[in-house]
């Protein structure tokens, strides 16, 4: 295993250097922040020459953040006036754009893109994002001090490249995230391990994908996706650094048969880390074979997943992997997707679940044996679209975090008091159903309400060596809504709302289960458009002033506003 190793190792380092997704205080607005990228006809961050390009409608996002922060409402998309619809072109003809804004608790976010090159084959694009926060913030719980000084500073620069051959579409990206943080949870009284040192994380990623274009012989796909990151200080200030590579290599074959919607194919992927330093390495093999169907508004794919792992110990396992579709009417159709497999729980992973997650061991894997959620989705009535869901899974070694606290070092010995968030384990069963309603009856105005009902049931989880007797999903929202909508006043002035509710928190801290604080994030913004290159827009969040915590003993921030510009070149 050694030898697969150090050729995945050598392998990997030939292949290049890819950023990971952030949260945190900021997550919310890192996830809603467009990427620069040239093939997409975004209204006013790219900008591209007409060309005559097949269109590709995509799927809706319809992924909603569990927890509530500063957020970037979509200011800068417009909805299409009735006038302008297939008569304007949906993109800007210039090729660059800047964007920065700024407010109170030191809040900066900017934006830089530019397309260097933009040919009918070729592009080449590059962009700069910055986010940052320094600002005092009050704890939900009281403690002596009140509050401490949150701060987070992420740069992110990107350059991607993308070449349409022939027969194929070529991807490669290159990035690097430098990201400083303190932690600065709740010490309930206690000294402050970390002192609020800045800790950092350094990812440099690299990524190369291709990919066919559809024929009815062979087609095929594959990327390479490589990480090298590091910190500053691991389980102590003046301990060993968190430092490794990350690998994720995929690989995918089909050929049709009667026609381009039947297929035969298989997918394959190998995913693996290489630590240095106290953390167990990764190693995942992947085989996914299948066979698609479909027809004019009905599609089943059939397969499942053979895993191969190798991580506190080797486990091989078989898992569906299964995706049906059926049209019930034009605009009405049956959804369904049965899955399962493993969570990795990487470094990278944990640090994107949680920058305050303390590193000192890896974190247990957890195996999904069934993963099903399903649904209908319903559009017989004009102007609005209903998409009503179900799900259930069941997990073994599900991680939960929680406030560290102090340490217990043996019997009645302690350790010291560590601001942070550590994992627990324990096997979960999660069912859900909710639904969404979408409407644009009115063109100038677009919303969109999810509601959301979660069944959580815990066994088998022990912390600091006892057995928890009636443990709940900590930190894992019981029931959840959210509301977005747009409304355009004229060409030049369009309105955001979003309003984000979580209830039902539970947490545990020193022997005892705490309940949290709901979320309840309301958040408005306005952008007025001056010029076709420049524009103004100001953003409130957390209008209701309200307290409650993202993680136990780590809050939010509570009102706050920022102004600032865009500026298209």
């Amino acid at each position: 295993m050694k030898k697969v190793y150090i050729a995945i190792a050598a392998f990997a380092f030939t292949a290049g250097l890819t950023a990971q997704t952030q949260d945190s205080l900021l997550r919310r607005q890192l996830e809603l922040e467009r990427d620069f990228n040239p093939t997409l006809l975004d209204a006013d961050k790219i900008n591209s020459l007409p060309a005559l390009r097949e269109p590709v409608v995509q799927k809706a996002n319809t992924n909603y953040s569990s927890w509530a922060g500063r957020t970037t409402p979509p200011l800068e998309i417009a909805l299409p006036r009735p006038a302008g619809i297939m008569t304007e072109i949906p993109y800007s003809l210039k090729k660059g754009y800047l964007s920065f804004h700024a407010g109170n608790y030191a809040n900066m976010d900017g934006a830089f893109g530019y397309r260097l090159v933009d040919q009918t084959k070729h592009n080449l694009a590059f962009t700069f994002l910055h986010n940052s926060t320094n600002g005092d913030i009050n704890y939900v719980q009281e403690s002596d001090p009140a509050g401490n000084t949150a701060y987070i500073m992420d740069n992110l620069g990107k350059l991607a490249y993308r070449h349409e051959a022939d027969a194929l579409w070529l991807n490669m990206h290159l990035s690097y995230l430098h990201s400083l943080f303190n932690y600065y949870g709740n010490t309930f009284g206690h000294e402050r391990y970390f002192d609020n040192e800045s800790q950092r994380l350094g990812v440099l990623n690299a990524h190369l994908g291709l990919q066919s274009k559809e024929s009815d012989r062979l087609n095929y796909s594959g990327s390479i996706d490589f990480r090298n990151f590091s910190t500053k200080f691991g389980y102590a200030k003046d301990g060993e650094p968190i430092r490794g590579n990350q690998l994720n290599a995929m690989a995918g074959f089909n050929k049709p048969f009667r026609d381009f919607n039947t297929k035969v194919g298989v997918d394959g992927s190998l995913f693996t880390t290489f630590y240095q330093g106290n953390f167990d390495n990764y190693f995942l093999i992947n085989a996914s074979p299948y066979i698609r169907f479909g027809g004019l508004n009905r599609s089943a794919r059939l397969g499942a997943d053979v895993l191969f792992q190798d991580a506190d110990k080797i486990r091989v396992r078989v898992v569906p992997n299964v995706k049906l579709h059926l049209g019930l009417t034009g605009r009405t159709s049956l959804y369904a997707n049965i899955h399962g497999g493993f969570q990795n729980n990487t470094f990278l992973e944990m640090m994107d679940e949680s920058r305050y997650f303390l590193p000192y061991s890896s974190v247990k894997p957890a195996f999904s044996i069934v993963d099903i959620d399903g649904g209908i989705k319903i559009g017989e009535a004009n102007g609005f679209r209903i998409d009503l869901f179900g799900g259930f899974r069941k997990t073994d070694n599900a991680h939960f975090l929680i406030h560290h606290g102090q340490e217990v070092i043996g019997g009645d010995a302690l350790g010291p008091f560590r601001e942070v968030l550590s994992p627990v384990y324990g096997s979960l069963t999660h069912s859900h159903i909710g639904g969404v309603i979408q409407s644009n009856i009115w063109a100038p105005l677009d919303v969109s309400l999810r509601l959301k009902k979660n069944f959580y049931d815990v066994t088998d989880m022990t912390i600091n060596g006892g057995l928890v007797a009636d443990p709940k999903a900590y930190n894992k929202p019981g029931v959840e809504i959210d509301l977005r909508s747009s409304l355009e006043i004229t060409q030049s002035l369009k309105f955001t709302l979003n309003y984000y509710y979580a209830g039902d928190r539970w947490s545990y801290y020193e022997g005892t289960e705490k309940e949290m604080d709901a979320i309840n994030d309301l958040n408005l913004g306005a952008a007025y458009e001056i010029t076709d290159a420049f524009s103004l827009n100001v953003r409130v969040n957390n209008i209701l002033s309200q307290k409650y915590d993202i993680w136990y003993g780590h809050p939010a921030q509570g009102l706050n506003a920022s102004g600032g510009f865009t500026f298209r070149f």
